[in-house]
């Protein structure tokens, strides 16, 4: 099945946790790895001062100028937000910035899709050995997981393309999704219900956390 049942979560609800996982882990990667200052040198750079005709010195100096003048208007993320809207983005190859702001927007899709398939597609019943407690948990943790697959990807294009101002709101957006992943963590693997999520694991308690 492709939505759930008594043993478990079908394969489009395992199929996009999984790809919710990975599009976050190379978010949050590429955020973290990205250099503060966007390399303005375009290819042929290497070639210049000897390799390359006036022709095409001139068009690599015009395209490094053009970037750095950018880049000092807007930083390298808003650089890479005006590449995005004005249609010229990865003509050089995708930079940090730019893989940063397309994984932002994989992730909101991402959690567009799941809301979605969660309105049509019921939950299995919860895990027996789940108390009261561990219930009441997991339904905040999953809320507080689902809203900020919006908020997170959210602030930080607000971040980009509205104010720098935002910066606080975003960080505060990380933290919450931390808190929020640890205690899901948390509580996945204290009752061991890792499994029921593993691709093409058969999993015979009723699970739903």
């Amino acid at each position: 099945m492709s939505g759930a049942s008594a043993t478990g979560y079908g394969v489009l609800a395992k199929t996009l946790h999984w790809l919710t996982v990975a599009a976050f882990v190379l978010q949050f990667a590429v955020g973290y790895a990205m250099s503060t200052e966007t390399d303005c040198d375009p290819s042929g750079e290497d070639r210049s001062g000897g390799d390359t005709s006036d022709a095409e010195e001139e068009q690599i100096d015009r395209l490094e100028e053009a970037c750095e003048a950018r880049v000092g208007d807007e930083g390298s993320l808003g650089a890479a937000w005006s590449d995005l809207w004005g249609g010229s983005i990865g003509v050089d190859g995708i930079s940090l910035p730019e893989l940063h702001i397309l994984l932002g927007l994989a992730v909101l899709l991402l959690g567009g899709l799941r809301v979605a398939w969660r309105m049509v597609a019921p939950l299995p019943p919860w895990a027996p050995r789940l108390t009261a407690a561990d219930r009441r948990l997991a339904h905040v943790t999953e809320r507080m997981l689902l809203s900020l697959m919006f908020v997170v990807p959210l602030t930080g294009l607000a971040l980009v393309a509205v104010s720098d101002d935002l910066v606080a709101l975003h960080i505060a957006a990380h933290i919450a999704f931390f808190v929020a992943l640890g205690a899901h963590l948390l509580l996945v693997l204290r009752r061991g219900l890792l499994p029921r999520m593993l691709p093409g694991a058969a999993y015979v308690s009723k699970d739903r956390v």
